[in-house]
């Protein structure tokens, strides 16, 4: 096989739709944004990405991931694709992570594949936490050690040795989404170098599998779907520019995926969508949403 080329991280990126509103999400998921991904649609193109990339650390996110419904499926595929990966990371709120049938399964093998919990709010401690209980298989090893290699505060570790990490992520990053008082929603217009040195996908290297395709980080790959289910207001020009970034595809990689991934890190223009500084701000709110069943059966119908 010709040498694949290297990837430290890639995130999969596999739904939109998430049952929690947390105040501030950059990923838009605290709106009623729809749209997921089956295994069985990206499958083949994934085999194929195989063949070109190696991945260290895959970790698959939305979105709230769980609520996927091939979500064992998109587990096992990743593992049996990249098998000399550090460990599959499913990065989830929680909510419902001793609710997946075959979770457990996938998770309880020598890959080192595991779950990581955002916490986005010390008041959802200890149901987090009882939902992690039931999870896991007793005894069970729970420690608090926020200086953790992993940089987690609380760590889970069962008998058969399959763990959880949790960090306590209460405070967001500002969206790039300006949400106006009459109801319309805005992006920044902001000096595209000024706004990539600060940016925190940049920072943390969050590169985006979605649909097959490769982005350099969540933003650029969802304003285009965010704008098409709510409509940003918007010139003409900043439309067409909003829509004017290529994403790796599968069929391009000969030709232009050494130069994608040698400028991945570079500013782009659509960084002006974004603020030219960030603030962590609390998240205000997490509520689980009143209708999220409904919306997920409607979603993934």
């Amino acid at each position: 096989m010709t040498k694949r080329l290297l990837v430290d991280k890639l995130e999969f990126y596999i739904t939109n739709v998430c049952n929690l509103t947390c105040s501030g999400c950059n990923r838009y998921n605290n709106y009623k944004f729809s749209g997921w991904q089956s295994w069985d649609d990206n499958k083949d193109i994934l085999h194929r990405w195989a063949e070109k990339i190696d991945i260290r650390h895959p970790v698959i996110l939305g979105g709230e991931p769980l609520l996927n419904v091939d979500i064992v499926d998109w587990f096992r595929g990743i593992n049996n694709l990249w098998p000399d990966h550090s460990g599959v990371q499913i990065q989830s709120n929680g909510t419902r992570i001793d609710r997946v049938k075959g979770l457990y399964d996938v998770c309880s093998n020598k890959q080192g594949n595991w779950v990581g919990v955002s916490l986005h709010s010390l008041a959802d401690c200890e149901e987090i936490f009882n939902r992690i209980r039931n999870f896991l298989v007793h005894p069970i090893k729970e420690t608090e050690d926020p200086t953790h290699w992993m940089g987690s505060r609380w760590q889970f570790t069962d008998k058969n040795g399959v763990y959880v990490h949790v960090w306590l992520n209460d405070h967001f990053v500002q969206s790039n989404i300006i949400e106006t008082p009459d109801g319309k929603f805005q992006l920044y217009n902001s000096n595209p170098d000024q706004a990539h040195e600060n940016c925190t996908y940049r920072q943390f290297k969050n590169y985006h599998m979605i649909n097959g395709k490769i982005y350099k980080c969540g933003p650029v790959a969802l304003m285009p779907e965010f704008d098409e289910q709510f409509g940003f207001d918007l010139s003409d020009d900043d439309r067409k520019l909003l829509n004017s970034y290529r994403p790796l595809t599968i069929d391009e990689f000969d030709d232009r995926g050494n130069d994608f991934f040698n400028t991945i890190d570079n500013v782009i223009p659509q960084c002006k969508f974004c603020p030219e500084t960030y603030e962590y701000t609390p998240i205000t709110f997490t509520n689980l949403k009143k209708s999220w069943k409904k919306e997920i059966n409607t979603t993934l119908s």
